[in-house]
């Protein structure tokens, strides 16, 4: 089983900017885990924080050292607790997410559903600081990416 845990900043304005957005990440989700195999049996577990630009860049600077917004964030856990694979949690700033979208012509949904899957990928291990890296997880997104397409 797949457990999705959002932990949603009300000021940030997901519900008003992206009404359907447990659909969307939920299904992401699931395909992801359904094509990429992470090797365990048990339960995983995921969670989300969806916020906004200020919180996503206070988050940046203190793990990343970027003094900027981003889109998405990853924190890879890969525990075990009790019965539960703990995957890692997910941040999603909502304003950096339309603002990408609208410039890169890309629907909102379509463009949430690619920021979880690089997400995701990043909590399965995968990485893009080398070209072969880059080329791995590329082909991965777009793999997950059309397979989520196909079912929204």
């Amino acid at each position: 089983m797949i457990e999705i845990n959002y932990n949603i900043d009300a000021a940030a304005g997901w519900k008003k900017n992206f009404p359907y957005f447990k659909k969307y990440i939920s299904k992401t989700v699931n395909a992801t885990l359904n094509i990429v195999d992470v090797g365990v049996a048990k339960n995983v577990s995921i969670t989300f924080l969806l916020t906004s630009n200020k919180k996503i860049k206070e988050l940046n600077m203190k793990f990343r050292k970027k003094n900027k917004p981003t889109n998405v964030l990853s924190f890879p856990m890969q525990s075990t607790y009790m019965d539960n694979y703990l995957l890692g949690d997910i941040v999603l700033a909502n304003q950096t997410l339309l603002q990408e979208s609208i410039e890169l012509r890309v629907k909102k949904y379509d463009y949430l559903s690619k920021m979880t899957i690089h997400g995701m990928l990043h909590l399965l291990g995968y990485d893009h600081k080398t070209e072969k890296q880059y080329k791995q997880m590329k082909k991965f997104e777009n793999l997950i990416y059309n397979s989520v397409k196909l079912e929204l």
